[in-house]
């Protein structure tokens, strides 16, 4: 974890104890990560599927309007996991502001696809968006508060909730080496 990191996620810990954390119940947060995992694990494979069209993409496998067309369709799936993760309104003030920034996650998200999409066909990726740090960091607080929750709630969190912020978080084309 680099320090700026470190840093965040010491923030994260200190702002939810300052914010009267102790309201959540354990219920209250499994029901939360319950409605949250599919969508988290369902978005992974989503974006595994990015990766291998750009991959083909890259390897010449796809024209820049055939990847652009699989990625459109990526992107329209990916955009309804948009509107799963942002119609989740805890109704837990703590929960509902842990949530936020991480549901404004997949928008970024969603905005990164939709720029890759319209710049497959020529290859010109320099409009591209770069929101991969604030999507990551907003990742990292958002598992941090839920952690910090499960410990004063005694509840145990999915393993993979782990890996949340870390690894890739926008498929990117790389370097095409034309």
């Amino acid at each position: 974890m680099t320090k700026g990191l470190a840093v965040l996620a010491a923030v994260a810990v200190v702002g939810l104890a300052a914010c009267g954390s102790q309201g959540v119940s354990g219920a209250t947060l499994r029901s939360y990560v319950a409605a949250v995992q599919p969508v988290r694990l369902g978005v992974n494979r989503l974006l595994e599927g990015a990766d291998a069209i750009l991959d083909a993409y890259r390897d010449h496998r796809l024209t820049g309007q055939q990847a652009s067309d699989a990625m459109g369709r990526l992107e329209q799936r990916f955009a309804a996991s948009t509107v799963q993760i942002d119609a989740l309104t805890p109704s837990d003030p703590t929960l509902a502001r842990i949530n936020a920034p991480y549901a404004h996650t997949y928008i970024l998200e969603d905005s990164y696809l939709s720029a890759l999409v319209a710049a497959l066909p020529d290859g010109d990726f320099s409009a591209l968006p770069d929101t991969q740090n604030d999507q990551r960091a907003a990742i990292i607080e958002w598992r941090v508060r839920l952690e910090v929750l499960a410990h004063q709630t005694h509840v145990h969190l999915p393993g993979n909730l782990q890996q949340a912020g870390r690894g890739e978080i926008a498929p990117e084309p790389g370097d095409w080496g034309s």
